[in-house]
């Protein structure tokens, strides 16, 4: 009996379909399941390039970088990697094409503002147990900073002025000392003319026309220096007013009575140059009188009689009394202590030169190293995210500092010996960075002091006192005043002297004093002129010590300078134990794209084949990133 086979075909059919619908539903998840894959181990090879950090950057320094040769290298070791996974027999059949590195960022890059990034990721875990300030208060701490630089600075310039009204003063000195010896010789003349004596005035005429002839230069010399002091007020008056917005309180005003009898001093110089100049017309008259005396005495001697023994010179005489103009100007010079003049001068001279060796304690040895040239790209710091910028990044990031680079009192065996002052100064070699470091602390510490001064009464009235002994009890009323203005600067310069002596032998010195933290009085400032110097006591203390000081200062340094010299001196401590290490070849992120193509596995079946009818392979595409 013959059997139809339509239903079997029909069933046959159905099944072929189904299977194929299932196979191609499976594919779909496969395809899915391989794109994750193919992400996964991207992923995972971006995660196993990065574990390759540098050991020696993170024991050194904390700092996580991937050091590497190209991109091109990059690439090749992230197929490696990504490789791994794809080599493995699983439902996922696929061949890595390419791995691109599309973005890639260095430590150095960004103007060290990865770095800066990096600091602070590893501080917030509180490596540090006390810091010198707390963050919250980098601000407040700038402003002291700050204004102590510029209180220095107003102190230096009053200084300047005050050497300028001392030379103004010598240029007085020497103009009444030619007026007194003018008015001497001038009393010769006339004691010649009136015993008769031809000889004796002709010697006196000559001495009194040489020294009265010298006045118009003295007083050119006078003008000169008058000018010059006029031009130093100006710059010390511009500077005043540049530093007001950064003094404090009511600092501004304490600096502004520094200035007052510097104005009183100029009203008063101004009246006695009327004077002076009055008499350079008087010494003019004077010379027109001897030569009309000498020419009357010719004249007298030409008509001598020697027979006649009523023979006189006393018309001349009488004629040179009567009409010579003697001075008006009080040429008492008085008699100050010059001594102790001298001795202060000594103190601003020691502060000038040869400040190093001067604070640093017996025997020490100072570094010459050199600071190698790290060949670094500096950049503009432009288009960060701003990190380290902030006040209380700066504290952060000075910490840092303070806790992985040495400094001047620190014992280490590195080539660069003081790493924190180089990152204060920027120079070439150790002894400079040390110099100018010393120099920058000395005039924030010398404005601080003098800020003190000012502000106590006592100290004010011990000053003026030392002022007039100085001066002595003639000249202008308001050199008192200027001389005690200069012995408060001098004063404060000898209690910076102190001040670093003492920081550098390890101790503490407050960045506001009281009364109880000061050092240095004014008979030892004085000692202090005669080389004697305190001896620099250490002590438990309290305040800041030098390593803190240092963090302080740079808390005005501009962040991008910082982080780069920062950068230099951990790529130079890496070079110590490896010579080609570079930061710039230091990755910090990379952001890359993968490209694979895969292989169909249930489309490939042939009854599926033949019914889809579509291509054996697909491709992959994957992106990831990664930062430490």
């Amino acid at each position: 009996m013959r059997q139809d086979g339509q239903i079997t075909v029909f069933l046959s059919m159905c099944l072929v379909c189904v299977t194929a619908l299932i196979c191609v539903m499976l594919e779909s998840a496969r395809l899915a399941g391989s794109r994750y894959y193919f992400q996964v181990a991207v992923n995972g090879g971006l995660d196993s390039l990065f574990s390759r950090y540098h050991r020696r950057l993170w024991e050194e320094y904390r700092i996580f970088g991937l050091e590497y040769g190209s991109e091109h290298e990059l690439e090749k070791d992230l197929e490696i990697y990504v490789n791994q996974y794809l080599e493995v027999e699983n439902w996922y059949p696929m061949k890595l094409e390419s791995m691109e590195v599309t973005e890639l960022t260095g430590l150095a890059d960004k103007g060290g503002e990865i770095l800066a990034e990096e600091v602070l990721r590893y501080m917030k875990y509180g490596i540090v147990s006390q810091y010198v300030i707390r963050p919250e208060e980098g601000d407040r701490f700038l402003r002291d900073v700050v204004e102590g630089a510029r209180a220095g600075e107003l102190a230096d310039a009053y200084g300047r002025q005050e050497k300028e009204v001392r030379k103004l003063e010598q240029a007085v000195k020497k103009l009444t000392e030619s007026i007194r010896k003018q008015d001497a010789l001038a009393e010769d003349v006339r004691d010649a003319l009136e015993d008769d004596n031809v000889r004796k005035f002709s010697r006196a005429a000559k001495s009194f026309k040489k020294e009265a002839e010298n006045y118009p230069e003295l007083m050119k010399k006078y003008e000169k220096q008058a000018a010059a002091l006029e031009s130093r007020q100006q710059e010390s008056r511009a500077k005043l007013k540049e530093a007001e917005p950064d003094l404090q309180g009511d600092r501004g005003r304490l600096f502004e009575e520094q200035w007052n009898p510097y104005d009183a001093y100029r009203a008063e110089a101004e009246a006695r140059r009327q004077k002076l100049l009055t008499q350079a017309q008087a010494v003019e008259q004077n010379l027109l009188l001897l030569e009309g005396t000498e020419i009357l005495v010719e004249e007298l001697l030409e008509d001598e009689d020697e027979e006649d023994d009523d023979w006189s010179l006393a018309p001349a005489a009488k004629i040179w009394s009567r009409q010579y103009q003697s001075s008006k100007i009080n040429t008492d010079t008085g008699a100050g202590d010059q001594e102790k003049q001298n001795l202060l001068d000594q103190v601003q001279a020691m502060a000038g030169r040869g400040l190093v060796n001067l604070v640093m304690p017996e025997g020490t040895v100072i570094s010459e190293a050199a600071i190698p040239d790290a060949g670094l790209t500096p950049g503009d710091g432009q288009g960060g995210s701003g990190r380290g910028n902030s006040f209380a990044d700066r504290v952060l990031i000075n910490e840092y500092c303070g806790h992985f680079f040495p400094n001047a009192l620190t014992n280490g065996q590195r080539q660069i010996r003081y790493e924190l002052e180089y990152l204060l100064q920027g120079e070439n070699t150790d002894r400079k960075n040390l110099e100018k470091t010393m120099a920058e602390l000395f005039a924030v510490r010398e404005g601080l002091n003098l800020i003190h001064i000012l502000s106590d009464q006592e100290k004010r009235q011990e000053a003026r006192a030392l002022a007039l002994v100085i001066t002595g009890s003639t000249g202008l009323a308001p050199l008192a005043d200027i001389a005690a203005c200069l012995i408060m600067g001098v004063w404060a310069m000898g209690e910076s002297i102190q001040d670093l002596r003492i920081l550098m032998a390890g101790g503490k010195i407050p960045l506001w004093k009281t009364k109880e933290d000061w050092n240095v009085s004014l008979d030892g400032l004085l000692d202090m002129g005669r080389r004697q110097m305190p001896d620099a006591e250490q002590g438990e203390g309290r305040g800041f010590s030098y390593e803190s000081y240092l963090k302080l200062l740079l808390l005005k340094e501009e962040p991008h300078g910082k982080h780069m010299r920062m950068l230099e001196l951990i790529q130079a401590g890496i070079r110590r134990e490896e010579p080609g290490f570079s930061v710039e070849q230091c990755a910090y992120y990379v952001d890359i794209h993968g490209k694979a193509c895969g292989k169909h596995v249930f489309l490939s079946l042939p009854l599926v084949k033949r019914s889809v009818n579509g291509p054996d392979s697909y491709r992959l595409e994957a992106q990831a990133e990664r930062a430490y």
